[in-house]
């Protein structure tokens, strides 16, 4: 008896051990194969010329040097996971190029970022072709965290970009805090020449997806104010996948403009993405996950502060400065 009870004990190690074998080999990899191209720059973005500005400016001889340094340093790291981080680093410069403050709230990404600075010269040369001037690294030493600049960085990051499963994993959660009311009220009421002097710097490459930026909120501005008329609480439907998420910055535009001082309360049902599940529609391009109708077990998207989801990072939470 007790030797049939222990070969039961052991076919239902191996049958568990079987099933977490299956369910991890069902989820998409983090390889550099599924590194959305362009950056994840969404189709209809006017954005190419900072595209090949910035790719011309990072040559391949100092990205593989960063890279050296960066798996020798870490040995547990893997070229795909510095890949992944090195795309999302990418995106943020792209935003540094556009906005006049931008917090870097990745402690993933600053780590490969640190890597570049330390090739003084080539970095140096990366940021004046790029952006015209040194791009200056100071760490965010002020404890409290900066929810309305996260949540402007948040909206603009959505109108440019895909949000893959990696992004929601490496910059934490997305579409957590509510943006500043009374620069909604600007974006309102404001010339466009006005909030483009104000929130972004403007050069000969970046000048077209500045003013794609300034009509996109003004836009939805309007959108929200005829939905508001509809019906007080909004309408939306909730996201399924990761991928475009111009659905949740709209959410978020909503709430925030609205129901500023209850954000969360409304805002969570929507905005919320599971990193740890997946739908059966993956494609290489994006991973992909599910949403949940009650927010458990988000990472970093319930009212916790994502304390359930221990790999999700921000720098200190507050971000740190560029």
């Amino acid at each position: 008896m007790i030797a049939g009870m222990i070969v039961a004990g052991l076919l239902l190690i191996g049958v568990t051990a079987g099933v977490t074998t299956i369910i991890k080999n069902s989820r998409p990899k983090l390889a550099k194969e599924n590194i959305p191209v362009r950056l994840g720059v969404l189709e209809q973005v006017p954005i190419q010329p900072m595209l090949d500005k910035l790719n011309a400016a990072l040559d391949d001889d100092y990205v593989q040097q960063i890279k050296q340094r960066f798996l020798q340093e870490n040995p547990k790291r893997t070229e795909d996971d510095f890949e992944w981080r090195l795309f999302e680093l990418k995106r943020y410069f792209l935003l540094s190029n556009i906005l006049k403050k931008t917090p870097m709230f990745s402690e993933e990404v600053d780590e490969v970022w640190h890597d570049m600075l330390l090739f003084t010269q080539k970095y140096q040369a990366f940021s004046e072709k790029f952006l015209g001037e040194m791009l200056h690294h100071t760490p965010n030493t002020n404890p409290e965290p900066a929810p309305q600049e996260r949540a402007f960085f948040d909206w603009i990051f959505s109108q440019l970009f895909q949000i893959t499963q990696y992004s929601w994993k490496s910059w934490g959660s997305f579409f957590k805090h509510p943006v500043d009311h009374q620069v909604l009220k600007e974006f309102k009421s404001s010339s466009k020449e006005f909030l483009i002097e104000k929130y972004f710097k403007v050069n000969e490459d970046n000048k077209v997806t500045i003013e794609y930026l300034v009509a996109q909120m003004k836009q939805q501005l309007g959108e929200i104010e005829e939905m508001y008329r509809a019906d007080k609480k909004g309408k939306f439907t909730k996201k399924r996948t990761f991928g475009e998420m111009s659905e949740l910055s709209l959410v978020m535009v909503f709430f925030s403009y609205y129901y500023f001082d209850e954000y969360w309360n409304y805002a969570k049902a929507y905005a919320f993405a599971n990193t740890a599940n997946y739908t059966s529609g993956c494609t290489a391009a994006v991973f992909c996950g599910s949403a949940s109708s009650d927010g458990s077990g988000d990472c970093g998207g319930g009212d916790s502060g994502g304390s359930s989801c221990s790999s999700c990072s921000s720098c200190g939470g507050g971000g740190c400065s560029s």
